[in-house]
């Protein structure tokens, strides 16, 4: 199957089961978009109907698992600005394409759609009276630009009693949650190889390729992500917007 270009939404409902889930967050709904690899080229209109579908969803949290980004923010306001238009709250890491065009950018934009970074961070969200606990990773490579993350440190200030969701773009990053309590891991980063047969190559290196993974007591979900990047197409490994409901 080949797939070109920014005309598909490929939504993908997947149930995710947790022990001693709260009942208060039984059927909670969460949309991932990850790897859209942004550019000035990607019209503008499908970015707001995508932005629409989602909202029909009914999700009560969108989060963004980076490599939102293949070119400078300046170049971007306009499609970054279609995220504004989201009913849910929003929360995002960034990727390493992130890092590489701009993540200072990056975030400073976003904040002005009330999209809020997650990186190397602890967010408490109320859900139906109960708190949730969402945690953020930076990307692998933030060291490049003189970016530390303290991975353990951050994890060792999680509440062990509430729900807790990672982001992190890459799924090696499940390596850290060995010694607590995450229940569910969001990650992208792999494309699920993008291009047939390239995808043999990714998964020696990505042993966490594509779908849903058991990762000690974390759940582990690795998307083959939006976009395109190298070459804007696709084959035997279709773009995939997953929309969760937690039980």
């Amino acid at each position: 199957m080949f797939q070109f270009g920014w005309k598909y939404f490929p939504f993908n409902e997947i149930s995710i089961e947790l022990e001693n889930l709260n009942e208060a967050h039984k059927g909670l709904r969460i949309a991932q978009l990850s790897d859209l690899h942004l550019t000035k080229n990607v019209d503008i209109s499908y970015l707001n109907t995508l932005v629409e579908k989602i909202n029909e969803k009914n999700v009560d949290l969108v989060v963004f698992t980076g490599d939102i980004i293949q070119e400078a923010v300046l170049n971007l306001t306009n499609q970054l600005s279609s995220f504004a238009l989201f009913k849910a709250s929003v929360y995002y890491v960034t990727g390493n394409h992130d890092i590489v065009h701009g993540a200072d950018d990056l975030k400073k934009e976003l904040l002005k759609h009330n999209i809020t970074c997650l990186d190397n961070k602890i967010k408490i969200i109320n859900i139906n009276g109960v708190d949730l606990q969402l945690v953020g990773v930076g990307d692998r490579y933030s060291f490049i630009r003189g970016i530390k993350r303290d991975v353990n440190r951050l994890f060792s200030s999680l509440d062990e009693d509430k729900t807790t969701i990672l982001l992190a773009h890459q799924p090696k990053d499940i390596k850290y949650t060995s010694n607590y309590k995450i229940d569910i891991q969001l990650s992208g980063h792999t494309h699920g190889g993008q291009v047939f047969p390239f995808n043999k190559i990714v998964k020696i290196f990505q042993p966490y390729f594509a779908g849903l993974y058991t990762y000690k007591n974390t759940k582990l979900y690795v998307t083959r992500g939006l976009g395109y990047w190298g070459v804007n197409f696709r084959y035997r490994s279709p773009s995939e917007i997953p929309i969760f409901t937690i039980h």
